[in-house]
């Protein structure tokens, strides 16, 4: 995978694919994943747009760059991606922890978003867990047994068995330090306010059935916040909608960036 350096000279990888001279579509990855989380959508896409996935500092083939590992810093990484690419304008697209980065991306350089995608989206309030479930999610990081049951809760069905291992490796590459600061970051997130002044058009891709952040819990606290935005229930689908439904995904992904 290329490389790029970040402002403090960290160098974190990322795929390229599809054609330049189009608008860049450039996604992010959730907690505990990688840039492979978008693999599919981005083949999908890849024949008429450009489509850059990046390893989030601490994540994938970036795990060994020095943190912090905080919403705030993948936002400013994003702009050095940006940077070294010449990717602006872009639409940002964000899975879950991602599309809070992403958000955090467009309050930072609203210049250089024309829009937002938010799938299954960390919002910028964050979310409050019970003391169980901080436990239970502190307790995933390093410890593959308990990533891999928690990974088998994050799909509406059980998937291909190419998708299981693409997810356990993701999950099992991210140390524990990067595991633990980067869900302490998106859980306690407080830039709400900021999130309301966002003007870039934004959809918003809420899964059936994921839980806690049901779809319910996505409007209330994302699509509402962020005035205009559109919002769309992704059918038969739990958390890892970029894996499960992807042609659903992509399709629509593509009816939202032509009608920018």
């Amino acid at each position: 995978m290329p490389t790029f350096h970040a402002a403090d000279g960290a160098e974190l990888t990322y795929t390229d694919l599809g054609p330049h001279g189009t608008i860049p579509l450039v996604f992010l990855h959730g907690w505990q994943a990688d840039s492979g989380t978008w693999a599919i959508v981005m083949e999908r896409l890849a024949s008429r747009h450009r489509t850059i996935a990046i390893d989030l500092r601490g994540f994938g083939q970036s795990n060994a760059a020095p943190g912090p590992y905080r919403v705030e810093n993948f936002s400013d990484d994003l702009s050095a991606l940006v940077a070294a690419l010449d990717l602006d304008p872009l639409v940002a697209i964000g899975h879950s922890m991602g599309a809070a980065v992403a958000q955090r991306f467009a309050i930072d350089r609203p210049d250089a978003v024309e829009g937002l995608v938010l799938v299954a989206p960390v919002p910028a309030s964050g979310v409050e867990f019970s003391p169980k479930v901080v436990a239970m999610l502190r307790g995933i990081a390093g410890n593959a047994a308990n990533a891999n049951a928690w990974l088998a809760q994050l799909t509406y069905r059980e998937p291909p068995l190419e998708i299981i291992t693409l997810m356990r490796r993701a999950a099992a590459a991210v140390p524990v330090p990067v595991a633990l600061e980067s869900f302490d970051s998106w859980r306690t997130l407080d830039f709400a306010d900021d999130a309301a002044t966002i003007e870039t058009p934004t959809l918003v891709l809420a899964p059936e059935h994921d839980n806690p952040m049901t779809p319910a819990f996505a409007k209330a606290n994302v699509a509402d916040v962020i005035a205009g935005s559109v919002f769309e229930i992704v059918r038969d689908s739990g958390h890892y909608a970029p894996l499960e439904r992807p042609d659903v995904i992509a399709a629509s992904i593509e009816r939202f960036v032509d009608a920018l």
